[in-house]
């Protein structure tokens, strides 16, 4: 092997075992790589003037000279992160730690769902040209299921079915593109940047038009077999579903996501104020009338739905997400009382904590992971 390929070598070594150990010393790395020092140190400095890797200066723990410890620099490359969400498009550019840089929500320009798409296309083809460094890879966030091989199966919220958005982009773009379920990313960006990212088992419950949720076991997406599970939007509410085919909204988010409430606040002679059809009703619990009825109705519904996971999951936590998100010193008391002694283990029902929205920086993720290992962005 040549003096160059054995150089690039040991400094892809260091980069890959200090982003592994999220920081670490030159002696660590020297005991992780199997390097020596010297060498570790001649990779670092490399690294360092390259602008991949932070030194950062730490007191050791008998005191004494301070021990300078390695870590990658999250500013050396961004991910372009896309939300597509029901009414609306969010792109972001977001570096390796999951900073967002910069961010734009465009409207959707149309509810057809052959010029949406042209339209989200032509904006996240624009926002890659206009970024400044190039990102390194792009991440899609889908309000419906999607298969392993980044197949849309269907997004009622979208009326997308089969579309190949990543390939569509690589074409386009010629980048590596990764597309999941919006809930999926919820739950992936909670298990690598929220507060409870070392919970062993973690449940998004993602309410918006739709309802879905995410499941992450000890730090990975629990995905099914084709890519579907988590689709507790799906879940049966009763008996009455067997008699009829659902191919648009499944049978729970039907009634519990935000179209279902509104039409089931019209049906019932109940007029919801303002543009958060849950905010609206759930203000209104204990007003003894129609909307308080249907507000507590609700709740029993969505109880039903956490503990049917929980009978199957016993999560550690369930993320309250989307429309839930606000609203949650409101709900979790009233779920939480309904949940009591009906499952085995009442799990920690909590807001979001990712630093920031969950399905992008979830994009972010899968587009980073996507991307592959570090050494990709040292110079040949």
């Amino acid at each position: 092997m040549s003096s160059e390929a054995t150089t690039h070598r040991n400094r892809a070594a260091v980069l890959q075992a200090v982003r592994d150990a999220h920081g670490a010393s030159r002696a660590e790395l020297a005991e992780r790589t199997g390097l020596s020092v010297a060498t570790v140190s001649r990779a670092a400095a490399a690294l360092i003037d390259a602008g991949l890797l932070l030194e950062e200066s730490a007191v050791g723990p008998s005191g004494g000279r301070p021990l300078g410890r390695l870590q990658v620099d999250e500013r050396a490359a961004t991910v372009l992160a896309v939300d597509v969400a029901d009414r609306h498009t969010t792109i972001a550019l977001v570096d390796l730690g999951g900073t967002v840089r910069s961010s734009e929500r465009i409207p959707a320009s149309s509810t057809d769902p052959d010029e949406r798409l042209a339209h989200t296309l032509e904006a996240v083809e624009a926002a890659w040209r206009a970024a400044v460094p190039t990102p390194v890879a792009i991440g899609v966030a889908i309000p419906g299921p999607v298969q392993p091989d980044g197949e849309i199966d269907f997004a009622p919220a979208l009326r997308w079915r089969g579309i190949r958005i990543a390939d569509l982009l690589r074409a386009r773009i010629g980048a590596p593109v990764a597309v999941a379920n919006d809930a999926n990313l919820i739950a992936l960006a909670e298990s690598r940047w929220g507060v409870h990212r070392d919970a062993s088992t973690l449940v998004a419950l993602a309410v918006f038009e739709g309802v879905g949720s995410g499941i992450v076991e000890a730090g990975r997406v629990v995905e099914g077999s084709r890519g579907f599970a988590g689709q507790i939007g799906r879940m049966l509410l009763d008996v009455r579903p067997i008699e009829r085919r659902d191919d648009d909204f499944g049978d729970l988010e039907t009634q519990l996501g935000s179209i279902g409430l509104e039409r089931r606040a019209r049906d019932g002679g109940i007029a919801l104020v303002g543009d958060e059809p849950f905010a609206a009703l759930f203000a209104r619990l204990d007003d003894g009338d129609a909307a308080a009825r249907l507000a507590h109705r609700v709740l029993d519904e969505f109880a039903v739905a956490i503990a049917n996971l929980c009978a199957i999951l016993d999560p550690e936590v369930v993320v309250l997400a989307g429309r839930f998100a606000p609203l949650v010193d409101t709900i979790v008391p009233q779920l939480e009382e309904r949940l009591a002694g009906r499952i085995l283990h009442l799990p920690r029902l909590v807001p979001p904590s990712t630093p920031a929205d969950g399905a992008l920086l979830g994009a972010a993720a899968v587009a980073i992971d996507a991307f592959g290992p570090l050494e990709r962005l040292l110079a040949p």
